[in-house]
């Protein structure tokens, strides 16, 4: 069995649709990656904007559905963490949460007001409590003795069951980079498994699909698979991510727009395989 692991999704529910309709969903373990909500309903062109679809709730049916029906592993996201920790009346989550597309999140989830408790008690009243129950379940991460799936990433130096959630959830150039510093190359990976993750969108390191980070060609490969859908950049969108049980890459799809496209092995050697991010 292979395993497919599909990014960060942001609301889109429709270009998620074409990539489930265009993976083999029946015979390989799909693993999501986390943030299901929020995003941006503009996606900027050079010259003109055009606008997309945001459906949170629209994504977690289809999560709640394939986790009832094939078992799939939804694993939490930052974004899905605020409305977790929003949902208990944690100031601080909900702040973030606001200025960081919960606002419009909120007005899809038919909540009018700004206001913390009111926001409050919405996500926990019948229409969206169980929606609430679903990402507060989530795990932070998944495992084989090969792979490892986590929605950004780990601290160096610390074992597994000993990483801060705060890093599973938020970490970015100190997992990336020797030094935290994009100057310095990519780190090597310290654990020994293919690790694959999202959170950072590729469109970041002026590139898109996603990237596969390597300190030197025998260092065991990470993949970087936010390919930023709804983001606002004009070529974000998902990723599917399939790899065989030892980790080795079997293949890639990119949804923009709700068109797919295939990534070629050989683009990817060619273009990701290098210790300059840039």
């Amino acid at each position: 069995m292979n395993y497919t692991f599909i990014g960060d999704i942001h609301s889109a529910s429709d270009d998620l649709k074409v990539l489930l309709n265009a993976i083999n969903t029946e015979e390989d373990r799909l693993i999501f990656l986390g943030d299901y909500i929020d995003g941006t309903a503009t996606r900027h062109f050079s010259k003109h904007e055009e606008t997309q679809l945001i459906d949170p709730l629209g994504v977690l049916d289809i999560l709640m559905n394939r986790v009832n029906q094939h078992s799939d592993i939804v694993l939490l996201g930052n974004h899905d963490d605020f409305w977790v920790q929003t949902a208990t009346g944690n100031d601080l989550s909900y702040q973030t949460w606001r200025i960081n597309g919960g606002a419009h999140t909120w007005r899809k989830l038919g909540i009018h007001s700004g206001a913390l408790p009111v926001i409050q008690r919405a996500l926990n009243a019948p229409k969206l409590a169980p929606y609430t129950k679903f990402l507060s379940n989530r795990p932070f991460t998944w495992e084989t003795g090969k792979i490892l799936a986590v929605h950004a990433g780990v601290r160096w130096g610390v074992s597994l069951n000993k990483q801060e959630k705060d890093d599973l959830l938020w970490i970015r150039n100190d997992y990336y980079f020797n030094a935290g510093l994009e100057s310095a190359g990519w780190h090597k990976n310290e654990l020994g498994k293919v690790i694959v993750t999202g959170h950072t969108p590729v469109q970041i390191f002026n590139r898109s699909g996603f990237i596969k980070m390597q300190a030197d060609s025998q260092d065991v490969p990470r993949y970087l698979i936010d390919a930023g859908s709804r983001s606002g950049a004009f070529s974000g969108g998902i990723v599917a991510l399939t790899l065989d049980p030892n980790g080795g890459f079997v293949s890639a799809k990119f949804v923009v727009n709700q068109q797919v496209q295939e990534i070629p092995n050989k683009l990817i050697e060619e273009d990701f395989l290098s210790k300059d991010p840039k």
